[in-house]
């Protein structure tokens, strides 16, 4: 980074990652879709396959019991600040918006760890947002979709889990 004072481009608040609270329907669905999946998989592979299922079954879990707290972004002109961590210009590789549980998301592809950042905008901050990052020289597109996201998408509409 130059030797350039940081200065805030554009401030705002909000929940820290898009959220849906789950119902006892959606979770019913779950626990039976992995304890069939679980039976299979432990005479096919052994325990470790079951442990992997029902670890992600808690995490799906956990999430939805954590209700997102707000929290503040700031775009500067060095970079994104999440929870005074900066995720410099440099490092991000491709950015584009879509709508998760009805709530726009800013999605960016890094180019060192945690190679993601899914953001939450307001609509309002969207084309501010969007300039700064084109400016920087940041791809602005969203990519195709690959071969299993069109299975998951499908799958999604062939068994809905609520």
């Amino acid at each position: 980074m130059d030797n350039l004072e940081e200065k805030n481009i554009l401030t705002w608040r909000s929940v820290e990652r898009a959220y849906k609270l789950r119902g006892k329907e959606f979770f019913s669905t779950i626990i039976v879709l992995s304890l069939l999946v679980s039976i299979i998989m432990f005479f096919i592979e052994g325990l470790m396959p079951v442990l992997v299922i029902w670890a992600i079954i808690f995490v799906l879990w956990a999430t939805n019991k954590t209700v997102p707290t707000e929290i503040e972004y700031r775009l500067t002109n060095y970079g994104i600040r999440v929870y005074d961590k900066i995720f410099p210009y440099t490092d991000m590789r491709q950015a584009w918006i879509e709508d998760k549980f009805k709530i726009r998301q800013l999605r960016i592809v890094l180019s060192r760890f945690p190679n993601h950042l899914a953001i939450v905008i307001q609509p309002e901050n969207e084309k501010t947002i969007l300039d700064e990052l084109s400016k920087n020289n940041i791809n602005l597109f969203k990519p195709q979709p690959t071969r299993i996201d069109n299975m998951v998408k499908w799958l999604s509409e062939k068994i809905p889990l609520e």
